[in-house]
This record gives structure tokens, sequence and C-alpha cells, in this order.
């Protein structure tokens, strides 16, 4: 093994404690108010899932070094190509049917990440790039970034603005 596996180990670590947030803002919501507004939901379900899609995809490379010395990068890559279509697809599907209670702009920025990481997985699936660990961390760290977006969003509305978000359900 001559690549340096480490930074997939650490992201994998501080998806871990992303995880562990969740839970922590869950109980001071659900202490807070009388539930959760859909916005914060789809924010909720956002980080879960990505911070636990970057913990299996930060650790798929180390299932080929069970066996052996040498990490087939091709098959890593499309693992997670494929993930992350589906990955991709779901969460444009959220956004667009949580519209009225999202920022769009938020929104775009996240689906077009989300679009572009999909098509650089594939883009090495179909020979157009080599590839290697820097084409799968760009999936990898995809997915974290995502964890930390929905991270930010989430504390500042569920935590930050709990009444801004109440009052809103209240006039709709």
């Amino acid at each position: 093994m001559n690549e340096n596996l480490d930074v997939l180990l650490s992201v994998a670590e501080i998806s871990v404690a992303f995880a562990g947030f969740a839970g922590i803002i869950t109980a001071v919501v659900a202490n807070n108010s009388s539930g959760w507004d859909p916005g914060n939901l789809n924010r909720f379900r956002l980080m879960i899932f990505s911070s636990l899609s970057a913990i299996v995809a930060s650790l798929m490379p180390f299932v080929f070094l069970l066996n052996s010395n040498h990490i087939n990068w091709a098959w890593n890559i499309g693992v997670l190509a494929v993930y992350l279509l589906g990955f991709s697809t779901y969460i444009i599907r959220s956004f667009i049917l949580a519209r009225r209670n999202l920022n769009n702009y938020v929104s775009f920025v996240v689906a077009f990440l989300a679009v572009s990481a999909t098509s650089i997985q594939f883009s090495a699936l179909l020979g157009l790039v080599t590839p290697n660990l820097g084409i799968y961390f760009l999936g990898v760290f995809y997915l974290f970034i995502q964890s930390c977006i929905a991270f930010i969003r989430l504390v500042t509305e569920a935590i930050l603005r709990p009444d801004d978000t109440h009052s809103k359900n209240i006039r709709q």
C-alpha cells in the first residue's frame, strides 16, 4: 500500500462527529418546540444521510486492503458513482418537494455540487480521467461538505432561530 489513506480516516472520524451532533440537535429541538419544520426535517435527514454516507465511503477502500495490498479504484469509484447518482437524485427531489421551506440559493449550490461530484465519478468510470485516490476523494469530500452545509443550516434554522420558524408555520 503506497497511497496515503489517512485523509479518508480523518473524514470518517469527522463525519462520525457530525452524526453525533445530529442526535444532540434532535434532543435540543425536541425539548424547545412542538415539532420539526419541514425544512428542518429535510436538513436533518440530509445531514444524517450525508454523514453516514461519508463514513461508509471513507472506509470502503479499506475493504480491499483486507485481502491484498492493492486497492481497485475502479470498483470503489464505480460503487461510489452509483451511490452518488441515487443520493443526488434523492436530494434534488427533496429540494423540489420542500422548496417552500428551504433557501433556494443553498439548495441550488448543494444540487450543483452533487451533480458535479457524480459526474466526476462517472467520468473516471468512462475512462476520461484516471481512477485514483484523488477522484475517489472528490466524491467522499462532496459527501463531507454536504454534511457540513446541512449541519450549519440545521443549527442556524432549528436552534438559533426557532421562533422565526415557528412563526412561519403559524402564518401558513
